[in-house]
């Protein structure tokens, strides 16, 4: 991968999404133009259904149907793009504006021990990072996710807690391996404040499960607690009789 081929993709993941949010926010058609007989059009059913009569849940399903239309349609595999396409907007927390801005991001599971910021191979973990002080008390945070490979869907929270049951504001999610279009919304309660983000799209590649070496042979290995066996000595000659020769007496 050159040099060019990063800032690339990461222009295409912010024109997809921001397409994709036009397209959900009503100037463009924000019904999901994907069969209904596919695996994102059957995630994409799910998702509906998972968010009832939530208008916000409703917006981020649309905005992530909508990508994940716009993802197929260009073919792009392995985004390797971990932040959200943008910040997401927020309001209700700001200091000298009426608004500020949240990241978002999300690190695919790696192979190896849990160092806190991926999960385990075949997973996803989203986190959000309001741009404010304090330490949250609630989260009221959600994700919208569709893996376009397997077909996997969710509504997730990220209801995760810190060791002091704070809110972690993040989540790790088992998206099995494959493109994954994921749209982050919701809301952050602060003391005296309560923030309100706006739905940001992103897509992620999650790496494949690795591969699992055959068993090695076992070499055979001698017991040590069994007894040990003495080599029988050599045979020695045949006994043909007494040593010494005699003569017998003739009558």
């Amino acid at each position: 991968m050159n040099g060019r081929t990063l800032p690339r993709r990461a222009a295409a993941v912010a024109a997809i999404a921001a397409t994709a949010v036009l397209g959900a926010n009503g100037t463009a058609s924000a019904e999901p133009k994907v069969p209904g007989d596919t695996p994102v059009g059957i995630a994409v059913a799910q998702l509906t259904q998972a968010a009832g009569t939530d208008q916000d849940a409703l917006n981020a399903v649309a905005s992530t149907a909508k990508t994940a239309q716009l993802v197929a349609a260009a073919g792009l595999r392995n985004i390797g793009f971990t932040p959200f396409g943008y910040q997401a907007p927020t309001l209700g927390c700001g200091f000298n504006l009426p608004f500020t801005m949240t990241a978002a991001s999300a690190v695919s599971g790696q192979p190896g021990p849990d160092n806190g910021l991926s999960g385990p191979p075949g997973t996803l973990r989203f986190q959000a990072a309001p741009a404010t002080v304090g330490m949250p008390l609630a989260s009221g945070l959600n994700v919208a996710w569709l893996n376009v490979g397997n077909g996997r869907s969710g509504i997730t929270p990220l209801d995760e807690q810190t060791e002091y049951n704070l809110p972690a504001l993040a989540k790790t999610v088992d998206t099995g391996p494959g493109t994954v279009v994921a749209s982050l919304w919701g809301s952050i309660d602060y003391p005296g404040a309560r923030c309100l983000v706006l739905p940001t799209v992103g897509l992620f590649t999650v790496a494949d499960l690795p591969a699992t070496p055959p068993p090695a042979a076992t070499p055979a290995t001698t017991d040590p607690a069994a007894p040990a066996t003495t080599p029988a000595a050599p045979a020695g000659p045949a006994d043909t009789g007494s040593s010494g020769t005699g003569s017998s007496d003739a009558n």
